[in-house]
């Protein structure tokens, strides 16, 4: 099973055979990759702090971990299982779930928009189809209203491909309106885009594929 894969699909992937944290809601063990990192924030007028995503998994403090999907965050919030683990009375946003699902998508936005600083992403069906020709292309890209033949041609390519968002995010990136088709480059110098940009996509549909309702 791919990397990808595993992070869409964690319950199908092998025993980890590295670090491993637990989910306060399902005490599950899974990798760190698998799950997303809380830390409580600082008190404020003697009050609890508050929950904080720490997707990066940096932020200082005791980690209380929860399986990487929304619906899994949405019990936590709701069974304030967050005081539970901390052992102590602290605060998690009702919209908890959702500020998760915009960072991770940001996260990856983000490394889109380094890739195309560094000239190694293009946006645009024609600019897409140019890169595939050069053989410079190693991951296509396309917004959620992606169909027809437009998207037959590019996954006939046989190139890695993923789902991100909608065009006016991608398009966002690329300073237009919209953008429905890109593409990166499989020769950037860093040797990491194609596979930040893959995998943080892949988590972050993840994420949403799972979450309540």
């Amino acid at each position: 099973m791919s990397l990808v894969q595993a992070m869409i699909e964690p319950h199908l992937s092998a025993p980890p055979a590295g670090p491993v944290r637990t989910c306060i809601v399902t005490a599950e063990e899974r990798t760190p990759e698998q799950m997303i990192r809380f830390v409580v924030g600082p008190s404020i007028d003697g009050r609890g702090g508050e929950v904080v995503p720490d997707l990066a998994r940096k932020l200082p403090g005791r980690g209380l971990w929860v399986r990487a999907d929304r619906a899994t965050v949405e019990q936590a919030v709701a069974r304030k299982a967050f005081s539970k683990a901390a052992r102590a009375a602290v605060s998690a946003p009702a919209d908890l779930a959702e500020r998760v699902e915009r960072l991770l998508l940001g996260r990856v936005l983000e490394d889109l928009s380094r890739a195309r600083r560094a000239g190694r992403a293009v946006a645009g069906f024609v600019k897409v189809g140019e890169m595939i020709e050069r053989r410079r292309a190693g991951l296509l890209i396309v917004a959620a209203e992606a169909a027809g033949d437009g998207l037959a041609k590019l996954a006939a390519s046989g190139l890695p491909l993923e789902r991100l968002a909608d065009a006016a995010s991608l398009g966002g990136v690329f300073g237009r309106e919209q953008a429905v088709y890109v593409a990166v480059a499989h020769d950037d110098r860093s040797g990491h885009f194609i596979e930040r940009i893959a995998g943080g996509a892949a988590r972050w549909r993840g994420y949403r594929l799972n979450g309540a309702g």
